[in-house]
């Protein structure tokens, strides 16, 4: 309402006959600041304003360092010249500057320990060697010049990241799982093959008693259980993770793609017949695309059965959370919030046109609301104001000054990440500068981070056997 009063107002005073004047220039400076006012005040009402307490925690940090936007396991990874640093929450580092080691493979996965440990790899003559890093400052190198019967190296010369304390690692020509303490476990997931033609080389979490795994050898996947006995046999060329009883799997026919969902024992209860990715089920219902290519297709809700429940409709849809969705509708496009009759029940602010889901025939598109939240910006899925699934706001802050605090998602402790800008604040000597900072859902700064040429020194590492 206020933007179309703005707007009103800028129509009449802009342009009167053709000719532009001293006071209508002044007009239009007096309905910008209006404006800016009125957009602010509609942002700051129900916002927390965040703020220090005696409570609140410094970390030093590297100077030019960047911290990651979530906590696990009470450690907070810190990136800085090519090496992961890791700090304690009570501002103590897990090792020391004399201690370099850098991620494994990929930046943000291996960054977050999981299970008790994590992926790290050094610098030894010239290459990266990986090893085993815990939370209690230890850590665990992969023996070296051990060979099988056959003569071939025991020598590990690729690994994954940590999920659930388990990894996948690769030597002597085979591919096999390790626990956090380094030993082979799940024998009858062990295979020999190359990582890969496409072939997902990670270690996925268990999800409703069952773990996605891949075959590299015969280049199929396939589910176990806890356990890693073989649950379902590998025999799909794709396939996700088990979610409401259901997964999404794709066998291909010649250079076709064809997806449909198979329930726990197995059984393919929805024919692969969908040419484009679908999406997981939630609550009962997954959307499906119908159409030939994803940038020219229609979106439907089906049911477990695979039965159409709604009529296509040219909007972007996404999955059900505690009995709503969010999507984009056309003629007029915006962002709205559908209940299970699909029927509208809240439009939401943010930018409609800038909303994305993946359209990469290879990766999940849609959201989550983990741990029934989720934070949104103007690019899309990502940092913002912490929403609701029905739509709602949980927590939207703003500094001092009144100016939005994008926010990350919750994280470990209940706390959310964030970018802050400080002015006449005493305890930093009163300077401008944006600092990184965990704040509660009251505003409350419960860490911030400063730059420092000292201050992260750390313990020194203990090597275990």
């Amino acid at each position: 309402m206020h933007y179309q009063k703005i707007n009103k107002l800028f129509n009449k005073s802009l342009l009167k006959e053709g000719r532009k004047t001293k006071n209508d220039m002044k007009k239009l400076l007096l309905l910008f600041a209006i404006g800016g006012f009125l957009i602010c005040n509609a942002f700051s009402q129900n916002a927390v304003t965040t703020h220090f307490t005696d409570e609140s925690k410094k970390i030093v940090i590297p100077k030019e360092a960047t911290v990651f936007s979530e906590i696990h396991e009470g450690l907070i990874a810190v990136y800085h010249d090519g090496k992961i640093y890791y700090v304690k929450t009570d501002g103590a580092y897990l090792f020391g500057s004399d201690f370099p080691f850098t991620r494994c493979n990929d930046f943000y996965r291996t960054a977050y320990f999981s299970g008790g440990a994590m992926m790290g790899c050094r610098q030894k003559d010239y290459s990266h060697v990986p090893f085993i890093v815990y939370p209690d400052g230890k850590y665990r190198e992969f023996p070296k010049g051990l060979k099988n019967a056959a003569g071939l190296s025991l020598d590990v010369t690729e690994t994954t990241s940590f999920c659930e304390g388990y990894a996948l690692v690769r030597k002597a020509g085979a591919i096999s799982f390790i626990d956090k303490n380094g030993k082979d476990v799940f024998p009858q997931l062990s295979s020999k093959g190359s990582t890969g033609f496409g072939l997902e080389f990670k270690v996925h979490p268990l999800k409703e008693g069952r773990r996605l795994y891949c075959d590299f050898e015969k280049k199929k996947y396939g589910y176990a259980d806890e356990k890693g006995n073989i649950a379902i046999k590998p025999q799909f060329d794709g396939a996700e993770n088990f979610n409401d009883g259901m997964a999404l799997v794709m066998i291909k026919e010649g250079y076709t793609e064809k997806w449909g969902y198979i329930d726990l024992t197995g059984k393919m209860v929805i024919p692969a017949t969908y040419k484009l990715r679908p999406g997981r089920f939630s609550e009962g219902l997954a959307v499906v695309k119908i159409g030939e290519a994803d940038y020219d297709c229609e979106m439907a809700y089906i049911d477990k059965a695979g039965k159409r429940v709604m009529d296509r409709e040219p909007w972007v849809l996404n999955e059900f959370h505690n009995g709503f969705a969010w999507v984009l509708k056309s003629k007029p496009t915006k962002m709205v919030v559908i209940n299970k009759d699909f029927e509208e029940v809240r439009e939401v602010w943010d930018n409609p046109y800038m909303f994305q889901m993946s359209t990469n025939r290879l990766e999940p598109w849609g959201f989550d609301f983990p741990g029934g939240s989720r934070a949104l910006n103007t690019s899309g899925v990502g940092e913002g104001i912490i929403y609701a699934p029905d739509g709602s706001v949980l927590l939207k802050a703003i500094d001092a000054k009144g100016n939005e605090v994008r926010l990350s998602d919750r994280t470990e402790g209940d706390l959310y990440f964030c970018n802050i800008r400080f002015r006449d604040e005493p305890r930093l000597k009163n300077k401008d500068t944006y600092l990184p900072c965990f704040i509660n859902n009251k505003g409350e700064v419960v860490y911030y981070f400063v730059e420092d040429v000292e201050g992260y020194e750390g313990i020194t590492p203990v090597q275990v056997k």
